[in-house]
């Protein structure tokens, strides 16, 4: 069956947005199609690009999905200790360093991993000396880190300790339902909005807030965050039919050890829907049927400064020339 191209809204799609507009117009117009091998070179050539990733994303990526399968076997009362979610994650990071390293994706890029750095050939990753391997060193050393925040920092434990019936969520659907990853969307101005918080559970605790959404993270702090913390809420209005007084939303900053936990109350919430409704405009004035044509780059203009971490260290760096 064939997809349709269709207008959707998530954070992440607006912060592209926002960063540049001509790695919005790949990510999300010029890719369109390209996982076919009857689409147009180019676009095979985006969609390649599009799939593409960092160490710093893949060390995420596979933290993600190491505390996802530590919520599913805890829901199914079998417990994972915490040598056996860093291995989990390890392993994954390995083996995806591998996969690219390999160069499957030539052939498959939406199911083997494809690192930038391979791609681009930095030096960062060069394996003749020993830039690879302090490289790959760092995001270890970063999972050790997050994992051990997670086991033994106190504002974890109340997540650590959810039972199966106080569980909502994990990553964005129910615990234990490992088919269906990733795929959690709200309604919103008419749009479809992808809101998938990491983690999410019941507070029975008197007087506390009655539901409680966690947001892994593993770099630093942005001014987003917050707000993609009031979207979450959103979910869990919608969902979970919570009030917004009655959601705890936590940004869990575990590599650095710190935690920002935020309430919301009806007026803030206001705020960040007149926010989400005023970036949907702005993104919806520029979209066109990918469909139908591959519309006009020209639309979606370079940011000015070729040197900036936007340029130096984007996926389409070959294809806008930089």
């Amino acid at each position: 069956m064939a997809f349709a191209h269709e207008f959707s809204w998530s954070t992440s799609r607006a912060g592209t947005f926002a960063a540049c507009r001509r790695r919005y117009y790949h990510d999300y117009y010029s890719s369109w199609n390209g996982w076919s091998k009857e689409a147009a070179p180019e676009r095979q050539q985006a969609y390649m690009l599009k799939k593409m990733t960092r160490m710093p994303q893949l060390a995420g990526t596979v933290l993600h999905e190491a505390l996802a399968e530590y919520f599913d076997r805890h829901s199914e009362g079998q417990e994972m200790t915490a040598d056996e979610v860093l291995e989990l994650a390890c392993s994954a990071l390995r083996e995806g360093y591998r996969e690219s390293r390999a160069g499957a994706w030539r052939q498959r890029p939406a199911k083997y991993c494809h690192l930038a750095e391979h791609h681009y050939e930095e030096v960062c990753i060069d394996e003749s000396g020993s830039n690879a391997a302090e490289y790959g060193k760092l995001f270890i050393e970063r999972l050790r880190r997050s994992v051990d925040c997670f086991f033994s920092a106190p504002e974890m434990h109340a997540a650590r300790e959810a039972t199966a019936a106080e569980m909502l969520s994990v990553e964005g659907r129910p615990p234990g339902d490992r088919a269906n990853r990733g795929f959690a969307t709200i309604q919103m101005a008419e749009t479809k909005v992808f809101a998938i918080p990491d983690f999410a559970h019941r507070n029975s605790e008197q007087g506390q807030p009655q539901h409680v959404i966690y947001d892994w993270k593993t770099g630093n702090p942005r001014e987003q965050d917050e707000f993609q913390l009031g979207v979450y809420v959103f979910f869990a209005m919608e969902k979970w039919g919570a009030k917004p007084e009655d959601v705890l939303a936590v940004d869990a900053y575990l590599t650095r050890g710190e935690f920002k936990s935020l309430r919301f109350s009806s007026e803030r919430m206001a705020g960040i829907r007149d926010r989400l409704e005023g970036s949907l405009a702005e993104m919806r004035s520029l979209h066109f049927d990918a469909d139908e044509s591959m519309g006009d780059p020209e639309d979606f203009p370079l940011i000015a400064d070729s040197g900036a971490a936007e340029c130096t260290g984007c996926n389409y760096r070959e294809l806008c020339g930089r």
